[in-house]
C-alpha cells in the first residue's frame, strides 16, 4: 500500500511539472504575441501617417498649381501659410529643395521632404564627357571613376559592342545570380545597383543622390542650381565639398525666394518631384518610410510616376523634439 502511495506520489509531481511547464511555455507564447500584435499596431499606423503626410505634401503642390499666377497666392492657398508675410519664406515643400518639413498628426507625426528631380544629372542622356567629369568631381578613384563611365554607358546604349573599361550580357550572365545586360535606357535609378562597380555604398551614399531617370522638358538637360543638393553642385561645378555646403547654406538664408521668383516668370515650379515621408508616433521610436515621385500636370491635376511602399528608416531625419510646427531641416 505504501509504495502504491509513493508511486501516485511520483506521478503527481510529474504531472504537476508538465502543468509548469505548459504554463511557462503559453505563457511566453502569449506575451510574444502580444508583443507582435502591439508591433504590428504601430508600424500599420505609422505607415499611413506616412501616407498622410506625403498626400498633405502633394495637396500643397496641388493647391499652388491652382494659382501659381502670382507668387503670393501660391502661398495663400494652403491653410497653414494665409497669415504669411511676403518677407516669410516659401513652404519647403514648394521650393522642393530636400528640405525635412515636421508636422504633427494623429498620434504622432510625419516629416516629409519634396526634392526637385530636374536639380539631378539624367542618367539617360548624360554625354560621356559629362559623365566621366561627375565622377572627377566628385574624388572618385580615377580607375574607378572611368570603369563605371564605361560599364553605365555599356548598360543603357543599344549595342552589344564593349567600351574599353566596360561589359556586356557576357559579364552579367556569368554572375551568380545571371541577367543580361539592358542595353537601353534605365526606367528607375535604382537600376544602377545591377551595373558592375556599383555597391550599395556608393549608390545610396553617392549616386541616388546625383543621378535621375527623370527629364523635365522645362530645363532639358540642365539641372536646376536653385534646388541642386551639395553633391550636384560639386559634380557639376567641381568645387570642394565645404564650398558646396556653404552655397548650400547661403541659399537657404535666402530660404528658396528664388525659386519662387523664378517660377513666377517661367510660369511654373518643378515638375517632377520625389516626395520622401516618414511617419512616427509619439511614444517610442517605431517609424515608417515610404517615397513617391510626381508628376505635376495641369492646375489640378498629377500623375504618380513611381511609388515606393516601404523605404529603410532606422530613425528621424530631423531629431524630434516636442516643438511643433512646421521645423525644416536640410538632409542632402
Amino acid at each position: 500500500m505504501e509504495n502504491r502511495s509513493g508511486i501516485v506520489l511520483i506521478i503527481v509531481l510529474w504531472a504537476l511539472v508538465a502543468l509548469m511547464i505548459i504554463a511557462v511555455e503559453l505563457g511566453r507564447v502569449t506575451r510574444l504575441e502580444g508583443l507582435s500584435a502591439g508591433t504590428y499596431e504601430q508600424e500599420v499606423v505609422a505607415y499611413y501617417i506616412a501616407v498622410a503626410g506625403l498626400n498633405r505634401a502633394i495637396y500643397t503642390i496641388v493647391q499652388s498649381n491652382q494659382s501659381r499666377s502670382s507668387i503670393n497666392g501660391a502661398q495663400q492657398n494652403d491653410s497653414d501659410t494665409n497669415s504669411r508675410g511676403q518677407d516669410e519664406c516659401p513652404d519647403p515643400w514648394l521650393i522642393a529643395d530636400g528640405q525635412w518639413k515636421d508636422e504633427p498628426y494623429g498620434a504622432g507625426g510625419y516629416q516629409v521632404r519634396v526634392s526637385d528631380e530636374s536639380a539631378k544629372i539624367n542618367i539617360n542622356t548624360v554625354d560621356e564627357i559629362s559623365l566621366r567629369e561627375t565622377f572627377r568631381n566628385l574624388d572618385l578613384d580615377s580607375d574607378l571613376g572611368d570603369s563605371l563611365a564605361d560599364a553605365i554607358l555599356d548598360w543603357r546604349d543599344p549595342n552589344g559592342l564593349e567600351r574599353l573599361n566596360g561589359v556586356e550580357s557576357d559579364y552579367y550572365l556569368s554572375q551568380e545570380i545571371p541577367y543580361p545586360s539592358k542595353d537601353a535606357p534605365l526606367d528607375t535609378i535604382d537600376e544602377l545597383l545591377l551595373v558592375r562597380d556599383v555597391s550599395q555604398e556608393l549608390f545610396y551614399g553617392t549616386l541616388k543622390k546625383v543621378f535621375t531617370v527623370y527629364g523635365n522638358a522645362r530645363t532639358g538637360n540642365m539641372i536646376n542650381p536653385r534646388t541642386a543638393n551639395p553633391l550636384v553642385i560639386r559634380a557639376t561645378q567641381g568645387i570642394d565639398s565645404e564650398t558646396a555646403e556653404e552655397l548650400i547654406r547661403q541659399r537657404q538664408e535666402y530660404c528658396g525666394k528664388d525659386v519662387m521668383d523664378a517660377a513666377s516668370v517661367l510660369g511654373n515650379l518643378p515638375t517632377v518631384v520625389t516626395i520622401d515621408s516618414v511617419g512616427y508616433l509619439t511614444t517610442g521610436s517605431f517609424t515608417r518610410r515610404l517615397a513617391g515621385v510626381i508628376y505635376r500636370g495641369g492646375s489640378s491635376s498629377f500623375r504618380i510616376l513611381r511609388w515606393q511602399d516601404r523605404l529603410p528608416s532606422h530613425e528621424l531625419p530631423i531629431p524630434h523634439t516636442s516643438t511643433y510646427p512646421n521645423d525644416t531641416y536640410s538632409d542632402s
